[in-house]
């Protein structure tokens, strides 16, 4: 059985819709260095068991929600998008920089909205993804579990 926790800033009711309506799942695990996915298929439930959500208590904090799923096949594969896109070179280890990456999906954005181009003109001011940086690191420490 894979059980997983439900997180701050994953709550999505229509996950949690679909789980109820659909119990049969498809579930893609991304293995870090690899070009190869695990892929899991069985039948999901939501629990809020104190026993299931136990193993995920981080700073004194326990989930209210987990995801149990029994598994009912597992299936290594291959990954030629994975492959392609390279995303963990072997030779280093990326440094991930979750502000400048933050900074260029906004450069990349064609929106024409009024909230697509505040947050391009917020982030053309000097200094701001330093700040942009510091609150994200805030949020991460305060608000990830």
């Amino acid at each position: 059985m894979l059980t997983f926790a439900d997180r701050p800033g994953n709550r999505r009711v229509d996950s949690f819709r679909n789980i109820l309506v659909q119990p049969h799942v498809g579930v893609v695990l991304l293995m870090p260095g690899s070009s190869k996915v695990a892929v899991l298929r069985g039948k999901a439930t939501l629990t809020t068991d104190l026993a299931a959500r136990g193993d995920f208590v981080v700073h004194d904090r326990m989930p209210l929600l987990a995801i149990e799923v029994e598994t009912d096949r597992i299936v290594l594969r291959d990954s030629a998008a994975l492959a392609r896109a390279n995303l963990w070179p072997v030779t280093t280890a990326p440094a991930i920089d979750p502000a400048k990456l933050f900074v260029e999906h906004i450069k990349l954005n064609r929106s024409g909205g009024i909230g697509a181009s505040l947050a391009k003109a917020a982030l053309s001011i000097p200094g701001a993804s330093e700040l942009l940086r510091k609150g994200l690191e805030k949020d991460y420490k305060e608000n990830l579990y």
